[in-house]
């Protein structure tokens, strides 16, 4: 529509006096014609909404009548079954929740209640977490949650008909403390959520306890006929106290003898562990952490050299093993013989105090031929040990005579740098993997010998190649290794390379993205990630209260 104010639309003109009665006149049949074509649009949307409702109401019919057509409604119910057991998660127990299959299949409809609340095998698994008491709740409240949730558990289980069971128990040896006054009289018996499980053992197969020293002695007061099924069974003792050197008291006939008991795992306590009364020979999985100087806890029966070399000798089945290795350093010999683990195919090894003295030690006593994934940790806050012949020769020994090796994973702040070139350099053609990191209790050593010149060692160059079949590599934070020499070691490293996880604990000082982008799109995976240190800031209202302490004038 023409307009002779068509200059002015749009602009910040104020119409003069003049003009005003002009424009009055100029919108009488424009603003007219506006209101006709509301009324009409108003009629139009009413007609519209009428018809759609008809609609919705047809539709509805037909849907409701197209349900019992469902061939899914049809399904036999195997079928169904089979369907919800695919809905389990698979690498953890069923939880608690609404969110995850079981409990949610049955939030569905009431048939798929129906179906899911009958079907044992859905409910054989279970993951129990107590309640903690969050300083600010009122203990009422945490009583009838802790009430609910073991209610909840016992149907849980009760539902599991006659199946086999695997749970997982998450326990808290109290609620109060550092609370003043304290909270305990308001919480439920620190046993109770172990309790709840003891009916159902003659049907647990793979159990998983974090639990306090009173709970762990009801455990062992389970005999061996009580858990005919157990096949794994995890203890991790949580204590209030790390100091407290307080013992188990272990029957000769308790849970820990079951028959087929063949997975096995202790941490979190001073227990002598050749006294522990296993079925050593039927061991195939065996993982014994306890506590170690450096951890701060008291050691009164450390799992030495020779206590480790003496419970391998015991297990001539194992495929998996982690120990800690706690070397006093007034040890003496060891005893004069080799022990061999003819299946060992993984071996994980925590040495504290001075691990490489402790690892050589060891290793020199130990034969795995089959032995395919190695990890070698060591709790030390005084960096690399002192230089020790001896160690540094068996440890370079075994790694020579691991020549089915595939897998490494050590702790760059363990070793001298020339001990570090010389492992690279005595690992096995067949290793695909190599993990180089900081464990998350060791603090940031500066001084660490991890850096350009050891990396260089796994560089490939013209007649020179260690490793050559290495397809992963991790590296987390070891500070010393710069940008350019891991993108010289990637590069040199391609099309072989697989993986690459490197975790730098500085900031960023060269970019190598961009020019790995072309090994990315070829199929190359990788993660480089750095610290970055906030922005200092520079506002001028730093100091300005929000409100002034005075009160408003």
């Amino acid at each position: 529509m023409s307009s002779p104010f068509a200059s002015r639309l749009g602009t910040n003109y104020s119409a003069q006096d003049k003009e005003i009665d002009q424009i009055k006149a100029l919108l009488v049949e424009p603003c007219q014609k506006l209101k006709d074509l509301d009324e009409e649009i108003d009629a139009m949307r009413k007609a519209l909404d009428k018809l759609t409702e008809e609609r919705d109401t047809l539709s509805a019919y037909v849907e409701a009548h197209k349900a019992l057509l469902s061939p899914f409604r049809r399904l036999p119910r195997d079928i169904i079954e089979a369907i919800f057991m695919a809905c389990l998660p698979t690498h953890h127990n069923c939880v608690m929740s609404a969110q995850e299959a079981p409990v949610i299949l049955g939030r569905i409809c009431s048939s798929w209640r129906m179906i899911s609340h009958s079907f044992p095998r859905l409910w054989s698994s279970l993951h129990i977490v107590e309640p903690v008491r969050h300083y600010s709740s009122s203990p009422g409240l945490h009583q009838a949650k802790a009430a609910q949730r073991l209610e909840v558990a016992d149907a849980w289980l009760r539902r599991s008909g006659m199946c086999p069971l695997s749970i997982s128990l998450q326990s808290y040896l109290d609620h109060g403390v550092g609370m003043d006054p304290p909270l305990m009289e308001s919480t439920p018996n620190a046993d109770s959520f172990l309790h709840i499980l003891v009916p159902f053992a003659s049907r647990w197969q793979n159990i998983s306890l974090t639990i306090s020293l009173s709970a762990v002695q009801t455990l062992l007061r389970l005999t061996e006929n009580e858990v005919p099924l157990l096949k794994s069974l995890t203890i991790t003792e949580c204590r209030e106290n790390p100091y407290d050197s307080t013992t188990w008291t272990l029957p000769q006939v308790c849970v820990l003898g079951a028959p087929g008991l063949a997975r096995f795992s202790l941490s979190g306590r001073n227990v002598h562990s050749l006294d522990l009364p296993l079925c050593w020979s039927n061991l195939t999985a065996l993982s014994l952490l306890g506590s170690g100087w450096s951890t701060g806890t008291i050691t009164t029966n450390p799992q030495t050299c020779q206590v480790v070399l003496d419970i391998l000798s015991r297990c001539p089945e194992l495929r998996i093993c982690t120990v800690m290795a706690l070397e006093p350093p007034d040890s003496g010999y060891l005893q004069d013989f080799v022990v061999e683990c003819p299946f060992l195919r993984t071996f994980y090894l925590l040495c504290d105090g001075t691990p490489l003295h402790t690892a050589g030690r060891l290793l020199s006593r130990l034969s795995l031929p089959a032995l395919q994934d190695f990890q070698l940790k060591g709790i030390s806050f005084g960096g690399p040990d002192p230089e020790n012949t001896f160690s540094a020769d068996s440890l370079l020994s075994f790694f020579a005579a691991s020549t089915q090796l595939e897998s490494i994973n050590i702790d760059g702040a363990m070793f001298s740098r020339a001990i570090l070139i010389d492992i690279f350099r005595r690992l096995p053609l067949g290793v695909r993997h190599i993990t180089i990191a900081r464990p998350v209790w060791q603090p940031r050593l500066e001084d660490t010998t991890f850096d350009d010149e050891i990396l260089e060692a796994l560089t490939v160059s013209p007649g020179h190649s260690l490793c050559p079949a290495l397809e992963e590599v991790i590296i987390h934070y070891c500070p010393k290794v710069s940008d350019e020499a891991i993108l010289r070691f990637i590069m040199s490293r391609m099309p072989a390379l697989k993986l690459v996880d490197i975790k730098f604990d500085r900031e960023r000082k060269v970019d190598i993205l961009p020019t790995l982008q072309p090994f990315v799109e070829a199929g190359l995976k990788t993660s480089i990630s750095y610290i970055t240190f906030p922005s200092p800031k520079f506002s001028p209202w730093i100091g300005i209260p929000a409100i002034s302490p005075f009160g408003l004038d």
